[in-house]
């Protein structure tokens, strides 16, 4: 999906310096989902500037690493607006292009997983039609690169695009999911047989699992720095099962907690996915009441394990996935790699440091999201924005707003408040995230239609 041009306008008619204005940096899928949710929140009109300098719009940016064509979520957790639920199950049963390829029984449709394609479709449709809804509104979409935010004299923040230009916006928000990255393949593309891939993630199962899909890589290596890989959901979805045992306010007894119960659900026959879906219910309040000691031993020693049971594959990628380590297909080694060239990688194994030859190596590792750019470096020192103490994110509030000296016109959406937010990397999450900033926006938006100072419309909510 391009872009036809860098500027469009709904409403050439309306004076878009009398109207509140907004920016959007980053048109991933947390970027256009946020754009929605202001679309159908926000009552009044506005200005609304998407920026991103990738002329392409990624709807799968931002979902389980970017680039990857798994979807870790069920038909029925997509839909695009909290109060229609079954959106998406609906708008699949009618669009001819999909209703041929998929189920025709309703229910088996709701446990289904769909390529990452088919939802991007979707979304992009449905971005659309809000955007028609909406002829009061002006959007504009730039190619330009924010190199950085800052407090602007008049109120608001200052959006800096290149070394000179600046454009003053009442309220921003960050939506650039996991950071916008380079390739991350090295290594000649044509005629290579065998590939290393690091991470053990949905993203670089996904990558492992194509390349041996496409029949021109015979032999996969994963490289695991944990060793655990991603597990299964179960075979039809399952809720939240939630005990009325109160939750240990220790991570230690949080934890045993969990294996208990998921112990005790296996042996029932009822599985662990709910048990650990009640606990990813619960897990908020338990890390607010985590000591920063308690959440620094989390990222040492708990967070792998938790993420590879919190992550999950489609069954059938699961199934294909250590169908492939049984077949030799897929090597998976535990350790860290110090070192990439052209040839292979070097890395730190249990028994000492490894050379290990690849015609490809494919780097999937997680990384802070985006927190090591210059824009993330700006609001830092600006003081509009912390780090979180897992130093993968920004510290957010649950509708995405920053906490630093109690403002509130600057966002952070999605993965990039994951330090802050268990799970809000994940589509449901930033889909209901989405919709409460914009109506928490929609609450002081008027104040600043009206011509009143800035900061003081954001102390009042």
């Amino acid at each position: 999906m391009t872009l036809l041009s860098s500027r469009s306008s709904n409403s050439e008619s309306r004076d878009a310096d009398q109207l509140a204005r907004i920016a959007i940096v980053g048109r991933g899928f947390t970027g256009i989902m946020t754009a929605i949710a202001l679309f159908k929140r926000v009552d009044r009109p506005f200005h609304l500037v998407m920026f991103d300098p990738r002329a392409k719009i990624d709807i799968g940016e931002g979902i389980s690493q970017p680039g990857s064509t798994v979807l870790t979520s069920r038909v029925r957790d997509l839909s695009v607006d909290p109060e229609l639920p079954d959106d998406f199950r609906r708008w699949l049963e009618t669009d001819d292009t999909w209703r041929d390829h998929l189920s025709s029984d309703p229910a088996g449709l709701e446990h289904a997983f769909v390529p990452g394609d088919i939802f991007s479709t979707y979304v992009y449709k449905r971005f659309s039609e809000a955007l028609t809804h909406r002829p009061d509104v002006i959007v504009q979409f730039g190619s330009d690169a924010v190199t950085a935010i800052d407090r602007h004299l008049d109120g608001g923040y200052s959006v800096c695009l290149g070394a000179e230009q600046r454009s003053r916006f009442d309220a921003v928000f960050l939506a650039t999911g996991y950071g916008m990255r380079e390739n991350s393949d090295v290594g000649p593309a044509g005629g290579a047989q065998s590939a290393v891939v690091i991470g053990g993630g949905i993203h670089a199962v996904d990558r492992a699992l194509g390349l041996l899909a496409d029949a021109k890589i015979s032999h996969v290596t994963l490289i695991s720095e944990s060793g655990f890989l991603p597990q299964s959901h179960a075979p039809a979805a399952v809720g939240a099962v939630v005990t009325d045992q109160p939750m240990p306010g220790t991570l230690r007894g949080a934890f045993r907690f969990l294996r208990e119960a998921a112990s005790k659900a296996d042996l029932e026959g009822s599985g662990w996915q709910g048990i650990m879906n009640g606990f990813r219910s619960r897990a908020r309040d338990l890390w607010a009441g985590l000591t920063p000691q308690e959440r620094a031993r989390f990222k040492r020693h708990v967070k792998a394990i938790y993420d590879s049971h919190r992550n999950r594959l489609p069954p059938e990628h699961y199934q294909r996935l250590h169908h492939a380590i049984a077949s030799g297909a897929i090597a998976v080694r535990k350790g860290k790699v110090n070192c990439i060239a052209t040839n292979g990688v070097l890395f730190s194994a249990p028994a000492g440091l490894e050379v290990l030859p690849a015609d490809l190596t494919i780097d999937c590792r997680f990384r802070p999201s985006g927190t090591d750019s210059p824009l993330v470096r700006s609001l830092i020192v600006a003081g509009l924005a912390t780090r979180d103490e897992l130093e993968i994110g920004i510290v957010v509030d649950e509708c995405g707003r920053t906490k630093a000296n109690a403002l509130h016109g600057l966002f952070a959406m999605g993965p990039l408040g994951l330090g802050s937010l268990p799970d809000i990397d994940l589509v449901p999450q930033i889909v209901l995230q989405s919709h409460a900033a914009a109506s928490l926006l929609n609450s002081w938006i008027g104040d600043v239609a009206k011509g009143r100072h800035v900061a003081k419309g954001f102390g009042d909510v």
